[in-house]
C-alpha cells in the first residue's frame, strides 16, 4: 500500500514509500544509475517507515559510481551461462539483447537484487528476465545456469 510520503534522492529522483506485510520500502523510477538508460526502477527495503536513508543513499551512489564494473560482472555471468548450453553470445551481443531494468537494495544493505529485460526486437528465444543477487561485487545467485 502506498503511503503519502516521498523522498528525493539527489541526482536520482523521487521515491515513494510503500508498506507490505513484510515491512516498508521506497520505490521509484530514477535516473543516473544506469547512464545507458533513461530510467531504472529502484527499490530500497527498510526496517521501519521512519528509518533514515543516509546509508542507503551512499550505497546507491556507490552503485552508480561502479555501474560499469557491475555491468561487466553481470554480463560476463550471462555470457558464461549461455556458453554452458552451447550459445556463443559475446558480452557485446548480450548488451544489445538485454538492458538493466531494476535494482533493489535489500534490508541488510549488502544484497542487491538486479533484473534485466530483453530489448524491444530481441529474438523470442531470449525473452526472459535474467535476475541476479549481487553481494560485495560477486554474483551470489542467478536464475541462469
Amino acid at each position: 500500500m502506498k503511503i503519502k510520503q516521498q523522498v528525493v534522492l539527489d541526482n536520482f529522483g523521487t521515491l515513494h514509500l510503500f508498506s507490505t506485510k513484510q515491512g516498508y520500502y521506497w520505490f521509484g523510477r530514477v535516473k543516473n544509475i544506469a547512464p545507458d538508460y533513461d530510467c531504472v526502477e529502484l527499490t530500497i527495503n527498510i526496517d521501519h517507515k521512519d528509518q533514515p536513508l543516509t546509508k542507503q543513499k551512499e550505497l546507491i551512489k556507490q552503485f552508480a559510481d561502479n555501474y560499469s564494473k557491475i555491468m561487466t560482472i553481470l554480463y560476463d555471468h550471462m555470457r558464461s551461462s549461455f556458453a554452458k548450453i552451447g550459445n556463443t553470445k559475446t558480452i557485446e551481443d548480450l548488451k544489445n539483447l538485454y538492458f538493466l531494468s531494476s535494482v533493489e537494495l535489500k534490508k541488510d544493505n549488502e544484497d542487491w537484487w538486479i533484473v534485466f529485460e530483453p530489448k524491444h526486437g530481441a529474438d523470442s528465444s531470449y525473452n526472459f528476465l535474467p535476475r541476479f543477487t549481487l553481494n560485495n561485487m560477486k554474483v551470489k545467485w542467478s536464475n541462469m545456469i
